[in-house]
């Protein structure tokens, strides 16, 4: 089957969706299991399952935002709706990820995913704050400070808008506390699991793991066709991540089932990297060995300094 074919074909739940409502099932499964049994579970084990399956549901909410498993956008996202994460209102994300596929991404002013700052935000930080936003571009900072700098970012937004009297979040906003209100309920009453313990085994790891994907999944480039990365990735991660790690093939094709992204990714891949300007990067291991403690460019827009 060719390329096209593959993107092209009729979606079907009997032929082609089950993989996506299989997937929701697992994933559902897994977070009920794991949350209803949490004592028993040592607090490394915990910590990596806990993680794994709040970072496999936002990928689903990914997916679902983009169309899948259903024609019907109001069932996708109903049936991703709860705040596993607890902090990011999936209404929010559905209109901040379209605009970033619409927008030049990395820019910003015009990108509300990008992580970069504009100059004149830069040169205003204190030194304190920029040795922060430097050591959120080594892996280790994405993972440990990276949730909470995001966290903070779109709360400090939200609540600007609501003391400015803007209140065209207010709803959004409401809603998400609502849905807050039924996981705390499930968590605190059925699991007795104390809200700190989601904290740090559920909910941070599970943004940091997200973030693994996003951590240079955009670099800034002059030409914006060089901007979106492939990395192969391993098993685990291509679940985790729902082949997104081929950021290229998901940006040229958004509404691509994930399932079907690899096929894609192999037979397009010397296009892909003529086009992204050869942006690769084998795994993930590879890119916490090079960039650990090392930022792998500058948060500055443009970069001050080469990201290559």
């Amino acid at each position: 089957m060719t390329s096209s074919s593959v993107r092209d074909a009729k979606l079907n739940f009997a032929t082609f969706e089950w993989p996506t409502w299989l997937l929701l099932v697992i994933t559902y499964t897994a977070w009920i299991s794991i949350t209803l049994n949490w004592s028993a579970i040592p607090g490394w084990l915990l910590w990596l399952v806990g993680g794994y399956s709040v970072t496999l549901h936002s990928s689903l909410q990914h997916e679902a935002l983009h169309g899948h498993p259903t024609r019907n956008t109001r069932l996708n996202l109903a049936l991703v709706w709860p705040p596993l994460t607890l902090w990011l209102p999936l209404e929010r994300y559905v209109e901040n990820h379209l605009r970033h596929h619409r927008s030049e991404l990395t820019n910003p002013e015009l990108d509300p995913e990008s992580f970069f700052l504009g100059q004149e935000k830069w040169q205003r930080l204190s030194p304190w704050q920029q040795r922060i936003f430097l050591f959120n571009y080594t892996f280790a900072g994405r993972m440990l400070v990276g949730p909470w700098l995001a966290v903070g970012q779109f709360y400090r937004i939200e609540l600007t808008k609501l003391r400015q009297g803007n209140y065209e979040n207010a709803a959004i906003l409401a809603r998400h506390a609502l849905s807050l209100a039924l996981v705390f309920y499930w968590l605190l009453a059925i699991c007795e699991m104390p809200l700190y313990v989601y904290l740090l085994a559920f909910a941070w790891p599970g943004t940091s793991m997200m973030m693994i994907r996003s951590f240079l999944e955009h670099r800034y480039d002059p030409d914006e066709s060089h901007r979106s990365v492939l990395v192969d990735g391993c098993p685990a991660t291509r679940l985790l991540f729902l082949n997104n790690n081929y950021h290229w093939v998901h940006h040229r094709y958004p509404a691509l089932a994930w399932y079907r992204i690899p096929a894609v990714a192999r037979e397009q891949r010397q296009q892909a990297l003529a086009s992204n300007g050869n942006y690769s990067y084998p795994g993930y291991w590879s890119i916490a060995w090079r960039f650990l403690f090392k930022p792998w460019t500058h948060p500055a827009y443009p970069t001050l300094i080469s990201s290559r």
